[in-house]
């Protein structure tokens, strides 16, 4: 992407999960429009012992994708401080004016972008716009977030259900599994039909996560 000098400047914050594609490809569309440099910023809260292969791999598959689109990627750690703090403390460095980040439900995006946390944020940001993209719940961007749908079944054994190629006994979930990309352990969303009706259940490490 050739990038023109001009006072727009263009962020993006990614946080673990699967809609960090789609809000890198919604910044590297506005950056081209404006012609403008484009950063990715995720902010890790984990501590340097800390390893989560699963995450390491989104980030690897984000920073991929904003090296293609002529950006630059960020890991900034949290150190103890608010996410809103590292956020604002890196626009400013960076001489940001612009930052798309997403909200969805059912991301760890929910712990900072409930309560005050945009406040906060927009106090912090002054001048700078705040994109809010909401990330939309599935089914409607099963495609951007998930590889195709394969059957599949759930497997009661003991008081868990698990996720199954083959059908067994008699308390068995037949539907379509559909993976999250980016990530080589079986978590993701099965599809099943209640009464007419489809229900998606939340597949963890290949166990139904059954909500609280």
């Amino acid at each position: 992407m050739t990038v023109e000098q001009n006072n727009e400047s263009i962020m993006v914050c990614v946080h673990y999960g699967p809609h960090g594609q789609r809000l890198i490809q919604r910044g590297s569309r506005l950056a081209l429009l404006l012609r403008a440099p484009l950063t990715v910023l995720t902010v890790d809260s984990s501590r340097d012992y800390e390893y989560n292969a699963d995450r390491e791999r989104y980030f690897s598959a984000w920073e991929k994708l904003t090296k293609e689109v002529g950006g630059e990627f960020l890991i900034r750690k949290c150190l103890g401080r608010r996410t809103a703090d590292v956020i604002a403390e890196t626009a400013r460095e960076r001489g940001i004016t612009q930052i798309v980040i997403g909200q969805s439900g059912r991301t760890l995006w929910e712990e900072i972008t409930q309560g005050s946390f945009i406040n906060d944020l927009i106090e912090q940001l002054g001048a700078i716009d705040l994109h809010i993209v909401a990330v939309q719940r599935y089914p409607d961007m099963l495609e951007e977030t998930h590889e195709k749908g394969i059957p599949a079944f759930l497997v009661k054994q003991g008081e868990i259900y698990v996720l199954s190629e083959q059908e067994e006994g008699r308390e068995t979930i037949n539907g379509i599994f559909f993976r999250e990309l980016h990530t080589d352990f079986n978590n993701g969303l099965f599809k099943t039909v209640t009464n007419g009706e489809p229900q998606y259940l939340r597949i963890v490490q290949g166990k139904w996560v059954k909500p609280h």
